[in-house]
């Protein structure tokens, strides 16, 4: 990974490097052959954040006050952003590079009430993914939402929010993602109709307790 320190190190001179580690595909253990190597890149003396193609690699660049704001799920950062927030919670198998002045605040993102980081997340994800699947039935990223359902049934069986897909809802992430664009895929359609609904359904019921 020298050579991805390198060129981060040479498109954004004059910042630090504070945390670098892979997310998508990767951080939810569905990579393969053909999957974009996607990092994130928490960066200090930086502003905002940017998306850019380096060489191979798809960079999805933080400031440091931003990156904390996407874990805490700030409205202030896009929805699209705030969903990916779990991809935190593969570091242990994704870390690329970690600066020893990040690991307090990185130890205290990484501290978090079960409950509260479900309720956010799921809040963020039936945003982004009712907005997505009212814009087209037929996006690849929709398996994210049989993937969040299957996530929500681990909470439900164990009382912690991680990254753990409970079956049939893997089976149906992985089908979907690898066939969202023929007719295969296009058979999920009802199917996460209703998932949406449900998970709705369930978030709606969680805050009615929460606050009622």
């Amino acid at each position: 990974m020298d050579k991805l320190l390198r060129i981060i190190k040479g498109v954004f001179p004059g910042t630090e490097i504070l945390l670098l580690y892979y997310c998508g595909s990767v951080a939810y253990g569905l990579d393969d052959e053909n999957s974009d190597k996607d990092v994130n890149v928490v960066l200090d003396n930086f502003r905002g954040l940017i998306h850019l193609n380096l060489a191979e690699f798809d960079v999805f660049a933080y400031s440091k006050e931003t990156f904390i704001d996407r874990q805490r799920f700030h409205e202030g950062i896009i929805p699209y952003y705030r969903a990916a927030a779990d991809d935190l919670l593969s570091l242990d198998r994704t870390l690329i590079y970690l600066n020893p002045s990040f690991e307090e605040t990185l130890n205290e993102l990484l501290t978090y009430n079960h409950k509260e980081l479900m309720l956010n997340h799921l809040t963020v994800e039936l945003q982004y993914g009712r907005m997505r699947y009212d814009i087209s039935p037929y996006f690849k990223s929709h398996y994210h939402i049989f993937r969040f359902r299957g996530m929500i049934e681990h909470f439900k069986k164990t009382g912690i929010y991680e990254l753990v897909v409970e079956e049939p809802w893997k089976k149906y992430m992985i089908e979907y993602k690898r066939n969202w664009d023929n007719v295969i895929g296009h058979r999920y359609k009802e199917l996460l109709e209703e998932q949406l609904e449900y998970l709705e359904q369930y978030r709606n019921e969680l805050m009615n307790n929460e606050f009622g």
